[in-house]
This record gives C-alpha cells, structure tokens and sequence, in this order.
C-alpha cells in the first residue's frame, strides 16, 4: 500500500517538473532592417556577396566570425547596386548584440570579409519579438576593421 502511495505522488508530481536544472526555454526573436547606400558601389569583381551581421561581441579579426553560436546573419544575400534594401534575419536567439552591420565579402575566401556599415550602437532582440535597425553604408568611408 505505502508503495502504492509514493508511485501516487510521483505520478502527480513529475508531469510538474520544469526541466530541473535546464535553462529555460526563450522563444526565438528575429530583426528587420533598412540599408540606405551612398557612394559608387565597388567594382563587381569584389562584390562576391553583401549580408547583414549581428554579433554578441566586438570582433579582433575575421576569424571572430567563427564563433557561430555568438553571431547571426542574413539568410540571402542583400542586393547590390542599389540605393536601399531591406532584410530580416529570422529565428534569432534573443539578447543583446553590441557589433553589427553590413559586411562585404570581396574574395572567394571565407575570410575576405569587411564591414562596409554598421548599426549605431548596440540593440536587443527580444523574446517573440522583432528588433529593428538601420543601416547607413558609405562606401567613401568605411567603418575600421578591427573596431577601434
């Protein structure tokens, strides 16, 4: 019988259970965009591709951009030689992202990337929700890389 109760209580109990020690779930967020373009595009031999990025840290060098799981980007490429273009980069884990931007990738190589605009300030996703941002891009005058 006292088995019988302790099964009872496990049985009521368990269902109740919220993951123990787990973080809790967030609920993916996503960020939309506006890129306004100014200055003559670079020539198309170095135009490989343009893609908004979103970090979680202020990167020393290319290889930052391996840290995959500390960074988010445009799932399609942005349009090139336009004045303006728009983007939204969805299911974007939510929190703070203090570096981000447009980048250019101007070679065939993984690393050949360099900002060409970026967000004024940091910015937060938030849970469920949708963060917006502009971007001013002048290719008269890029951002420094590494960030000073």
């Amino acid at each position: 019988m006292r088995a019988a109760l302790v099964l009872l209580a496990l049985a009521a109990v368990l269902p109740a259970c919220d993951g123990g020690f787990a973080p809790p779930a967030t609920t993916p967020g996503a960020i939309r965009g506006t890129v306004r373009y100014a200055g003559p595009w670079p020539p198309a031999d170095s135009l490989v591709e343009v893609r908004f990025v979103a970090m979680r840290f202020i990167p020393r060098d290319t290889t930052d951009f391996l840290q995959l799981n500390n960074l988010v980007f445009s799932p399609q490429k942005l349009r090139v030689n336009v004045d303006a273009d728009v983007f939204v980069v969805p299911d974007v884990p939510p929190g703070r992202y203090v570096y981000a931007g447009v980048a250019q990738r101007y070679a065939a190589s993984l690393f050949a990337w360099r900002p060409v605009g970026l967000v004024e300030g940091a910015f937060t996703v938030p849970p469920g929700d949708t963060a917006r941002v502009t971007v001013e891009v002048d290719f008269r005058r890029l951002p420094p890389f590494p960030p000073r």
